[in-house]
């Protein structure tokens, strides 16, 4: 039998999920999201086109954000998982997010679609790209280091197509990518679903070691935690597109 504070989040839970199916408020944010993510990606590349690097840099700047692109997607997606509060404008949010522990499969989509939609659910990122944008403007930044800010933007949504590929995808094409590291690697993230507080990571996983190491400074985990907030919730048929939940959103 659940304690009295699980019990209360399981009907925090409940209410945010019928705050999230029961209208179209959330959509729309989500959509507008998509949009400002796409508006700023191009935005902050012409910005940094028009500050040539060379390709020796200009590779460098790739390398370095595919690693911190990695790691900061990884470290959205770790506190996000034990985030427990549902009430407020974010909490429907919350209780969605957290349903990919539940049922971690994707609509079936093109991944055009995918880069689009799954970057809506990045409320961060418009604010990233726009603080990117107004330090552009500056003096004293770098050419490389506006590069490799610009590559962690567009990596940013490119890491919600590696997440979906890793769930959904037979493509051989993809599997040798994952196993060269380039995206990631299905059995490695299966980790994050079957153990608890592990593999965080999901555009490579190359900084899983680094955020597994914050994981257990900071948080118990999420299977005695966060996952049982959703155990009394059941799904009610509405179904809609999005980021893995595929009873809700279409992960």
């Amino acid at each position: 039998m659940p304690d009295k504070n699980t019990l209360l989040k399981q009907h925090q839970f409940n209410a945010a999920i019928a705050r999230y199916q029961g209208g179209r408020g959330y959509r729309r944010l989500e959509l507008a999201v998509s949009l400002l993510v796409l508006v700023g990606q191009a935005a902050l590349w012409a910005r940094s086109l028009a500050a040539p690097t060379g390709w020796a840099r200009g590779l460098a700047a790739f390398a370095l954000a595919y690693l911190l692109t990695d790691f900061l997607n990884g470290l959205v997606h770790l506190l996000m998982d034990h985030v427990g509060r549902y009430t407020g404008w974010s909490g429907p949010l919350v209780a969605a997010f957290h349903l990919h522990h539940r049922t971690p499969r994707y609509q079936e989509r093109p991944l055009w679609a995918v880069y689009f939609h799954e970057s809506g659910f990045k409320l961060w990122l418009p604010p990233f790209l726009a603080i990117v944008l107004a330090l552009s403007w500056r003096p004293g930044l770098p050419p490389v280091a506006l590069r490799a800010l610009a590559w962690m933007g567009l990596l940013s949504s490119v890491a919600e197509v590696s997440h979906y590929l890793c769930h959904n995808s037979p493509s051989r094409t993809a599997r040798a990518l994952a196993r060269a590291g380039l995206l990631l690697d299905k059995r490695a993230h299966a980790r994050h679903h079957r153990e608890d507080n592990v593999s965080y990571a999901f555009l490579n996983g190359w900084s899983n070691p680094l955020l597994d190491l914050l994981a257990r400074l900071l948080f118990r985990g999420y299977k005695q935690g966060t996952d049982l907030h959703f155990a009394a919730w059941e799904p009610n048929g509405v179904e809609r597109a999005g980021h893995e939940t595929a009873s809700l959103r279409g992960k």
